[in-house]
């Protein structure tokens, strides 16, 4: 039985989603919601809880849902795209990744607290960056695209991406993040 104390008996304390889900948007372009990443104590209602996005405010993905980060020390949400699912990418094309955020106007623990995106290609290679979410919440509440990588896809749609926010380093609390979900689209 789940209850507002208690993990849910299919996820335990992390949130344990369907790791290859994702949706066609049209124009080369899949969004992986929320809900389908795993998110480390993504449910458990003291560090994450699910919200709704109204439907005015999700221009960017094609999710009902997001994932509202109360409080954590420990930030870690991963995903991985296997290519031979996804008929809306084309081979030799370059994709970008994008993470849709935003933050609330109480989020906190930001400062000095650099974010390390991950992203493993098809063929491998893996690719880090250091990004400073502070940035993004000084801009205010609106909804943000934090770049999370590049990739080409081979002369065929084989193999998998895999990805990921994490932050462990530093020992400060942090909260008042939404996580619309991931954004692949073909790069500009």
């Amino acid at each position: 039985m789940s209850g507002p104390e208690q993990p849910s008996e299919n996820h335990g304390t992390h949130w344990k989603a369907d790791q290859n889900k994702s949706e066609a948007l049209g124009g080369g372009e899949v969004c992986i919601c929320a809900k389908d990443l795993k998110i480390v104590w993504g449910d458990d209602w003291r560090f994450w809880k699910q919200l709704k996005i109204p439907s005015g405010d999700n221009k960017w993905l094609n999710c009902e849902d997001g994932m509202e980060l109360v409080q954590v020390c420990y930030l870690e949400v991963t995903g991985t795209l296997d290519l031979e699912k996804q008929e809306q990418l084309s081979a030799g094309n370059t994709y970008e990744l994008l993470y849709i955020i935003k933050f609330k106007i109480d989020a906190f623990g930001w400062q000095d607290c650099p974010v390390l995106l991950h992203l493993v290609t098809p063929n491998g290679e893996k690719i880090k960056r250091s990004v400073n979410f502070e940035d993004f919440r000084k801009k205010g509440e609106g909804w943000h695209s934090v770049f999370g990588g590049e990739f080409t896809v081979g002369s065929s749609l084989k193999g998998k991406i895999s990805f990921g926010i994490h932050e462990t380093e530093t020992p400060f609390w942090k909260g008042g993040m939404i996580l619309h979900g991931v954004l692949i689209r073909p790069k500009k």
